[in-house]
C-alpha cells in the first residue's frame, strides 16, 4: 500500500528580529553612553565596548584620510563616511538608525579559548545578527 502525502504550500516571510534589549544598548551608545558587551555572531564570540556610528565613521573616514593614495582619492573615498557620521546626529524630526552595532578595538575569542583584539578599529555588525549577548567582557581584556 502506498501511503499518499499531501504536501502544503507554506509561506513563510523572513523577519528582521532585533533584540530590543541589545537595540536599546546600541541607541545609548549613539548618543554617547557606550558599555562594554559580549556578542555572539555567526558563531563568533566578540567583545568590546560599544560606540556610537558616529565614532565608526570618523575612525574610517580619519584612517582614509592617513592612506598613501593622492588628497583627491582620499578626500573621495572619506567623503563617504563623512556623510555616513552624519547620519548619526539626532535632530528633530530624524531618528540614529538603530541597524548596526559599532564595538571599538574588538576582541575575538579564539579557538582555544583565548582572545585576540584589534587595536585601533572599530568592527561594524548588523543588530539582525546578533543571535545573543551580555553586557560586560572578559576582565583581562
Amino acid at each position: 500500500m502506498d501511503k499518499e502525502e499531501k504536501l502544503q504550500e507554506v509561506i513563510a516571510h523572513p523577519q528582521n528580529l532585533k533584540d530590543s534589549a541589545l537595540a536599546h544598548l546600541v541607541l545609548l551608545a549613539n548618543v554617547g553612553l557606550g558599555v562594554d558587551v559580549t556578542i555572539i555572531v555567526g558563531g563568533q564570540i566578540v567583545a568590546g565596548q560599544l560606540v556610537s556610528g558616529k565614532d565608526y565613521a570618523e575612525t574610517i573616514a580619519t584612517n582614509l584620510r592617513k592612506s598613501n593614495v593622492s588628497d583627491e582619492l582620499k578626500d573621495a573615498m572619506a567623503s563617504f563616511f563623512d556623510d555616513l557620521a552624519n547620519e548619526y546626529v539626532s535632530q528633530e524630526g530624524r531618528s540614529i538608525p538603530l541597524n548596526f552595532l559599532h564595538i571599538r578595538n574588538p576582541s575575538y575569542m579564539k579557538g582555544d579559548g583565548g582572545w585576540t583584539t584589534v587595536q585601533g578599529t572599530i568592527v561594524r555588525i548588523a543588530i539582525e545578527k546578533v543571535s545573543g549577548f551580555s553586557m560586560g567582557k572578559d576582565s583581562k581584556l
